[in-house]
C-alpha cells in the first residue's frame, strides 16, 4: 500500500507551484499596507498552500477528503481565534522564561530576539489550529493526529533549526548584489522571517507524512 502522504512528492509540488502560494498570500494580506513575510497572513497563506498541496499529492482517498480544506481554512482560523489567543498568551510567558534561562537576557532587552521568539509562537499556534482542523476533517480514523504531529515536530527541533538556517543562508546568498555585497538589514530581516515560516511548514509536511502513515485505531 502506498504511503498516505509522501513528503518528497508534496514538497516537490509546492516548489513547482509558487504561483499558487503568491495568490494565497495576496488573498490573506488583502489591503494590509505593511505586509511582512512572517506575519499571521503569510503563515495562514503557507498553511493553505500546504492544504492545497496535500489535496493534489496525497494518496487518492486521503486527497479526496482533504479537497477544499484550503478554501475552508480562513473561516476555520477565524472560528478558533480564542484558541489562538490562548496559545499566544501561554507562549509569551514561556518566551520570557526561555530568554532568561537560555539567553541570559530579560524580555525587551533584545527586540530582535523578542520578535523572533514571538514569531515562533505565532507559527506554532496557527499550525496547531491547522492540524486540529485536518484531524476533524479526516474523521475518527485520524483521532489523535494533532497531538501526535505536534509531538513529532517537538522532537525534531534540531532539524527545524538546521532547516531554517539553511533556507536563510541560501536566500541571503541569492539576494547578494552583483558585486557580492550583503543586502540591507531590512531585506535580511524579511528573508529571516520567510525562512522561519517555510522551515516550520516543511517540517510539518514531514510530520504529517510520519503520523498519517501510522497504523489506524483498532476497531
Amino acid at each position: 500500500m502506498s504511503e498516505p502522504v509522501s513528503a518528497p512528492r508534496t514538497l516537490a509540488w509546492m516548489r513547482e507551484h509558487g504561483d499558487v502560494l503568491r495568490r494565497l498570500v495576496a488573498e490573506e494580506e488583502g489591503d494590509d499596507p505593511t505586509p511582512a513575510p512572517g506575519d499571521d497572513a503569510a503563515i495562514r497563506a503557507h498553511l493553505r498552500f500546504l492544504a492545497t498541496a496535500l489535496a493534489e499529492t496525497a494518496e487518492p482517498g486521503l486527497g479526496a477528503r482533504v479537497a477544499g480544506f484550503a478554501d475552508d481554512l480562513p473561516e476555520w482560523f477565524d472560528e478558533n481565534r480564542d484558541l489562538y489567543e490562548e496559545h499566544l498568551e501561554t507562549g509569551i510567558g514561556a518566551i520570557a522564561l526561555e530568554e532568561h534561562l537560555q539567553f541570559g537576557v530579560r524580555p525587551g532587552s533584545d527586540p530582535s530576539l523578542d520578535a523572533g521568539l514571538e514569531r515562533r509562537v505565532r507559527i506554532g499556534g496557527l499550525i496547531r489550529i491547522f492540524v486540529l482542523g485536518l484531524e476533524l476533517r479526516l474523521g475518527p480514523s485520524e483521532d489523535g493526529l494533532e497531538e501526535e504531529t505536534l509531538a513529532w515536530m517537538g522532537a525534531h527541533q534540531r532539524e527545524l533549526a538546521r532547516l531554517i538556517f539553511s533556507l536563510d543562508r541560501h536566500a541571503k546568498a541569492s539576494a547578494r548584489g552583483p558585486g557580492g555585497e550583503m543586502v540591507d538589514l531590512e531585506t535580511q530581516d524579511a528573508i529571516g522571517q520567510a525562512a522561519a515560516v517555510q522551515g516550520h511548514v516543511r517540517l510539518l509536511v514531514e510530520g504529517l507524512a510520519s503520523t498519517l502513515a501510522r497504523p489506524g485505531p483498532t476497531p
